[in-house]
């Protein structure tokens, strides 16, 4: 049995439908691309990330302090926030990571070695883009591992920005009279200055009140090199004395400051010629207001 074959026709009207439909659909995909001036309209998926810049790689001493500036900006927003990370490298220690400028010491090390790190900005539509920087830490000479040492130790320690200490005198000659040397003269014998900032520099809680404090009681036992009778109070040594702090006192003990003071047969000569006289054995109960 034999079929004829037919022709499928479509209608005028579906074909106009199928036209505008598509027509439809071209008008729509041009304006979700372009906007009315034929500039791309800003989306969340279009959003241009935000440029930065770590700086130019540098070489740098080790145990040296770097400084570094970083910066980010963004085409269509504003970066709203910056962290710095290390990536590689021996660790440090980076103060304030969330900001655009940081500082941090270099590593210690007998080899040249690198360390890495890395900026990151992020903009208001939280893009971001980072970049590395490259820093070489080379190893101090044996000169400037000395000189290095020598600045901690003056550096180190609870007095050390506020006490200025005059030159230290040669032994010889700081002992060679009751006054000795006081070449900034404010009273009180140089090599007397720089036992006393020894003693109390590294103790804890000390201060440059502690420091004058423990300069008077030594300025209060110090004799002048003619004696005045009557001139010193062992009351009143002892009661300044007993106003120290505790661990000053278990550091730096009466009988000691004493012993700095008077340590030279003329000045202890001069210190009991000057001596007012106290009872045999001193008490805090003598240090009390009388009422």
């Amino acid at each position: 049995m034999f079929y004829k074959s037919s022709k499928v026709g479509i209608s005028p009207q579906v074909i106009k439908s199928l036209a505008v439909t598509a027509m439809l659909g071209f008008v729509t995909a041009c304006r979700a691309s372009s906007g009315d001036n034929g500039e791309p309209l800003l989306t969340d998926s279009n959003n241009r990330l935000p440029s930065v810049d770590a700086g130019l790689d540098q070489t740098a001493t080790e145990l040296s302090t770097i400084t570094l500036s970083g910066s980010g900006s963004d085409s269509d927003g504003s970066i709203v926030s910056y962290q710095w990370t290390q990536t590689s490298g021996k660790t440090v220690s980076i103060e304030n990571p969330n900001r655009p400028d940081i500082s941090f010491r270099a590593p210690k090390g007998i080899t040249e070695q690198q360390i890495t790190l890395q900026l990151t900005v992020t903009d208001n539509e939280g893009g971001n883009n980072s970049d590395s920087i490259i820093i070489t830490v080379i190893p101090m000479t044996p000169e400037e591992a000395g000189l290095a040492l020598r600045k901690a130790i003056k550096n180190a320690g609870y007095l050390a920005k506020f006490v200025t200490l005059p030159p230290k005198p040669d032994r010889d000659l700081a002992i060679a009279t009751v006054e000795g040397i006081d070449t900034n003269n404010n009273g009180t014998r140089d090599d007397l200055e720089h036992i006393t900032y020894q003693g109390l520099n590294m103790l804890k809680g000390v201060n440059l009140d502690t420091y004058n404090h423990m300069i008077s009681v030594i300025n209060m036992i110090q004799p002048s090199d003619k004696a005045v009778e009557n001139s010193i109070s062992k009351v009143d040594v002892f009661c300044s004395y007993q106003a120290l702090p505790e661990n000053v006192k278990k550091e730096m003990p009466l009988r000691f400051v004493y012993m700095i003071v008077l340590d030279t047969q003329a000045r202890k000569t001069a210190h009991y010629d000057s001596l007012i006289s106290a009872p045999r054995n001193l008490g805090p109960e003598l240090c009390e207001p009388a009422e």
